[in-house]
Protein backbone atom coordinates (compact mmCIF):
# COMPACT_ATOMS: atom_id res chain seq x y z
CA UNK A 1 0.00 0.00 0.00
CA UNK A 2 1.83 3.08 -1.26
CA UNK A 3 -0.48 5.70 0.21
CA UNK A 4 -2.20 4.87 3.47
CA UNK A 5 -5.68 6.31 3.92
CA UNK A 6 -5.46 9.50 5.95
CA UNK A 7 -8.16 10.27 8.47
CA UNK A 8 -8.81 13.99 8.69
CA UNK A 9 -11.65 15.89 10.27
CA UNK A 10 -14.25 17.96 8.51
CA UNK A 11 -12.60 21.21 9.59
CA UNK A 12 -9.23 20.31 8.07
CA UNK A 13 -10.93 19.19 4.87
CA UNK A 14 -12.81 22.49 4.60
CA UNK A 15 -9.65 24.53 5.20
CA UNK A 16 -7.81 22.60 2.50
CA UNK A 17 -10.77 22.93 0.14
CA UNK A 18 -10.74 26.71 0.59
CA UNK A 19 -7.02 26.85 -0.11
CA UNK A 20 -7.51 24.75 -3.23
CA UNK A 21 -10.40 26.84 -4.52
CA UNK A 22 -8.42 30.06 -4.20
CA UNK A 23 -5.36 28.55 -5.84
CA UNK A 24 -7.30 27.13 -8.76
CA UNK A 25 -9.46 30.22 -9.21
CA UNK A 26 -6.37 32.42 -9.06
CA UNK A 27 -4.57 30.41 -11.74
CA UNK A 28 -7.51 30.26 -14.12
CA UNK A 29 -8.58 33.83 -13.41
CA UNK A 30 -5.10 35.21 -14.10
CA UNK A 31 -5.11 33.47 -17.49
CA UNK A 32 -8.55 34.78 -18.44
CA UNK A 33 -8.77 38.24 -16.81
CA UNK A 34 -5.42 39.14 -15.21
CA UNK A 35 -6.32 42.75 -14.48
CA UNK A 36 -9.44 41.81 -12.56
CA UNK A 37 -7.96 38.99 -10.49
CA UNK A 38 -5.11 41.14 -9.19
CA UNK A 39 -7.55 43.84 -8.01
CA UNK A 40 -9.30 44.04 -4.67
CA UNK A 41 -12.55 42.91 -6.25
CA UNK A 42 -10.80 39.82 -7.62
CA UNK A 43 -9.64 38.92 -4.12
CA UNK A 44 -13.21 39.35 -2.87
CA UNK A 45 -14.46 36.96 -5.55
CA UNK A 46 -11.91 34.38 -4.39
CA UNK A 47 -13.11 34.73 -0.80
CA UNK A 48 -16.75 34.44 -1.81
CA UNK A 49 -16.01 31.33 -3.86
CA UNK A 50 -14.22 29.76 -0.90
CA UNK A 51 -17.12 30.59 1.41
CA UNK A 52 -19.57 29.00 -0.98
CA UNK A 53 -17.56 25.76 -0.95
CA UNK A 54 -17.16 25.22 2.78
CA UNK A 55 -18.15 28.19 4.89
CA UNK A 56 -15.95 30.01 7.37
CA UNK A 57 -13.37 27.23 7.55
CA UNK A 58 -12.77 27.48 3.81
CA UNK A 59 -12.36 31.24 4.07
CA UNK A 60 -9.63 30.67 6.66
CA UNK A 61 -7.80 28.38 4.24
CA UNK A 62 -8.34 30.86 1.43
CA UNK A 63 -6.98 33.76 3.48
CA UNK A 64 -3.90 31.75 4.41
CA UNK A 65 -3.28 31.00 0.75
CA UNK A 66 -3.84 34.61 -0.34
CA UNK A 67 -1.49 36.04 2.29
CA UNK A 68 1.21 33.41 1.81
CA UNK A 69 1.10 33.60 -1.98
CA UNK A 70 2.11 37.18 -2.49
CA UNK A 71 1.86 39.03 -5.78
CA UNK A 72 2.52 36.90 -8.85
CA UNK A 73 1.54 39.21 -11.70
CA UNK A 74 3.75 41.90 -13.15
CA UNK A 75 2.64 45.30 -14.29
CA UNK A 76 3.79 47.46 -17.15
CA UNK A 77 5.48 49.73 -14.61
CA UNK A 78 7.55 46.78 -13.37
CA UNK A 79 8.60 46.01 -16.93
CA UNK A 80 9.57 49.64 -17.59
CA UNK A 81 11.60 49.86 -14.38
CA UNK A 82 13.40 46.60 -15.17
CA UNK A 83 14.31 47.63 -18.70
CA UNK A 84 15.51 51.08 -17.63
CA UNK A 85 18.10 49.61 -15.25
Amino acid sequence: MAFPKLKTGKTVNKILAGAGVVTLLGLVGNMVVPGFMSSTMGKAVEGIAAYSVGGVESVIGAAATMFAGGRTSSTSLDNTLTESL
